[in-house]
């Protein structure tokens, strides 16, 4: 019964993910026509069986996912477009058990799960999407090199304190990385920002310090109206995480990856 939902929730996040990253914008028609679908879908099946609790699951497991979306949305985490996937996979998928994925029931809630995973690998996605997008930009290099260089006695030290730690606690090297990618991240983040003439501005561009979504027509029109320059914010485009999630779940998520190094 969850096969359907399941590949459709991977198609239809899969496309918003990959529009995304070419476009930094998610079409609100792919979220409404998942949600809808989920829905549409668990209550024929409630119906046929003679049993709600399909219907009632896929309501209240969407319900807390878009309420957490878009909690994370108003605390400017991320944008509207991956509020309404991450509530709309609630509606589709309200569990992945039943034998299909890996066996979850009794351990930890099938939406905590979810989040919790989804967070994994966001972290990791970000973290390479961060250290691609400076690459890939000279003058973030440039930046990036001129603030190690202003304090590079504290970074190597630190990066020497984390290899002595190291031989009694294993892999706490890492911690010594810590303030290097901070620095590294924070420039990357004011590269991410551009002042560009109005006559560039697109519905699509993140203004500075406002919300993380798109322009309304009418807040366009008046910024043509009213302003010459505008500061647009770029970001790590993550609605690609979603389909990726899914993937990562297929295999048992976080507990098929530990079972696999067991």
């Amino acid at each position: 019964m969850i096969v359907l939902p399941f590949f459709l929730a991977l198609a239809f996040t899969l496309f918003a993910g990959l529009y995304d990253l070419k476009t930094s914008n998610v079409h609100e028609e792919v979220p409404a026509l998942l949600g809808f679908f989920g829905v549409f879908y668990w209550l024929i099946f409630s119906l046929i069986n003679s049993d709600f609790s399909y219907i009632i699951s896929s309501l209240v497991t969407g319900g807390v996912f878009l309420s957490i979306a878009l909690l994370l949305y108003k605390a400017k985490i991320w944008g509207d477009g991956d509020a309404w996937i991450l509530g709309s996979i609630g509606f589709c998928l309200p569990s992945l058990t039943s034998g299909f994925l890996s066996p979850i029931t009794g351990l930890i809630s099938y939406p905590a799960y979810f989040l919790f995973n989804l967070l994994l690998v966001g972290g990791v996605y970000s973290i390479f999407y961060i250290f691609a997008y400076g690459v890939l930009h000279e003058g973030i290099l440039k930046a990036f090199w001129h603030e190690f260089n202003k304090l590079r006695p504290v970074y190597i030290g630190a990066i020497f304190a984390g290899f002595l730690v190291s031989v009694y606690m294993p892999y706490f090297f890492l911690i010594g990385f810590l303030p290097l990618l901070y620095t590294y991240a924070r420039v990357v983040e004011k590269g991410m920002r551009k002042k560009i003439p109005i006559t560039e501005l697109s519905e699509d561009d993140v203004l500075v310090g406002g919300d993380i979504r798109g322009l309304t027509p009418e807040e366009f029109e008046k910024l043509k109206k009213t302003k010459k320059f505008v500061e647009i914010q770029d970001g790590v485009r993550f609605t690609i995480v979603f389909p990726l999630t899914l993937i990562f779940l297929y295999y048992g998520g976080f507990f098929g990856l530990l079972a696999m190094f067991a």
